[in-house]
């Protein structure tokens, strides 16, 4: 019977040893065959096992360092990226005889600890490897006994895939940054907006009230050489004005028996086929921005935008003060619409260079290729 017991301890002890030997150096964090390298100290070494707390590598050490504390550079080759992990390492064990080595971390739950961990348990579980949904691979990849073998796998056509569409992304990230750079250099730089009013007006004379008085009379189609107004001074005489030319009455600036100062403007002519132009008053500083290369810009009070050019200066305007501003007409192409009469204008002078220029159009062009393309998808996608 005490052959028995003895017989049964037996065999308790050596199925605990069986137990036992299926550890990691007897702990509770299993070893896995992963294809990996090692490097430390710009030497690399073959992986043969990982796990949590250590790692089995084979290689020539170099001497001396198993003394201290080395940081290893862990390089997972999953065939469609190569992943890099730094840890902290000591030289546990070296066997100089068949070139094995164990690395033993030395902040097992360090920093690198989250990430070798999903890296081990989806190598466990056979699934995809994925990073933050951008770096993908599929597990278990056979491993290249060669480099011939390593360069001629179907993984290196999606690495270079890869790398292809890697540099296609920073290209396009670069020219993006070019282009807001550029936009916001001439923003800043070579954008001027007008800062004196602006109006949209009739291209013809504005006949102003020569007296002050109650304006009694005013004509609405009146012929070259006809009465056009008549103002009552305060005395009680009449002071008439007649059509200076065969212009048409455009817009009347003030209504019958209203009571007008002297200079007040009273009509607005223009020949028959006349249309509207931009009178704005320009400051020094606006002078000077109007360089003969400068592109001028007028913008309605409905949004639209057109290019204007430069026409001429109003030196005797009645309400700029030639010492600090000038009253300056411009006019527009297309021309403005006739609803814009009296109504506020937006002025911008442009003074970017060709090269700049050349850069703006650029952006125009890529932005309107990348909507129609963007659309088109849309587009296909209700479909």
């Amino acid at each position: 019977m005490h052959d028995e017991i003895d017989r049964d301890r037996g065999d308790l002890s050596s199925s605990q040893g069986r137990l036992v030997s299926d550890f990691h150096e007897g702990n509770e964090h299993p070893a896995m065959s992963i294809p990996f390298t090692a490097v430390v100290d710009g030497r690399s070494y073959e992986g043969i096992s990982i796990s949590l707390v250590e790692a089995r590598v084979s290689g020539l050490a170099a001497f001396g360092l198993a003394q201290g504390e080395r940081m290893a550079s862990f390089r997972f080759d999953f065939g469609q990226f190569l992943f890099s992990l730094p840890v902290a390492v000591t030289f546990a064990a070296v066997n100089n005889d068949t070139g094995e080595i164990t690395l033993a971390f030395s902040e097992p739950a360090g920093p690198h600890m989250p990430q070798l961990r999903y890296i081990l348990n989806a190598w466990l579980a056979g699934d995809v490897i994925n990073l933050h949904d951008m770096l993908q691979a599929r597990a278990r990849l056979p491993k290249a006994s060669s480099r011939s073998e390593r360069y001629s796998r179907p993984g290196v056509v999606h690495r270079v895939l890869a790398r292809t569409t890697g540099l296609l992304a920073t290209t396009a990230a670069t020219a993006l940054f070019v282009f807001a750079a550029s936009a916001l250099l001439s923003d800043r730089l070579f954008l001027h907006e007008l800062q004196g009013p602006a109006f949209a007006v009739w291209d013809g004379p504005v006949l102003r009230a020569t007296t002050s008085g109650q304006l009694s009379f005013l004509a609405e189609a009146a012929e070259k050489g006809e009465p056009l107004y008549t103002i009552i001074t305060s005395t009680g005489s009449a002071v008439t004005a007649v059509m200076p030319c065969n212009c048409e009455v455009k817009q009347q600036l003030t209504g019958s028996a209203d009571t007008v100062l002297m200079g007040e403007p009273i009509v607005s002519l223009a020949a028959p086929s006349a249309g509207l132009v931009v009178e704005a008053r320009f400051s020094a500083e606006d002078l000077k921005a109007l360089r003969d290369d400068a592109r001028l810009t007028v913008t309605t009070a409905d949004g639209a935008s057109q290019a204007a050019t430069y026409l001429r200066i109003l030196p005797h305007a009645n309400d700029a003060d030639p010492a600090t501003a000038v009253t300056v007409l411009m006019n527009s192409e297309p021309p403005l619409a006739v609803s814009n009469a009296g109504k506020p204008i937006t002025v911008t002078i442009d003074t970017t260079p060709s090269w700049l220029s050349f850069l703006a159009a650029a952006r125009a062009s890529v932005i309107a290729h990348l909507s129609n393309l963007f659309g088109a998808l849309a587009h296909d996608n209700d479909i």
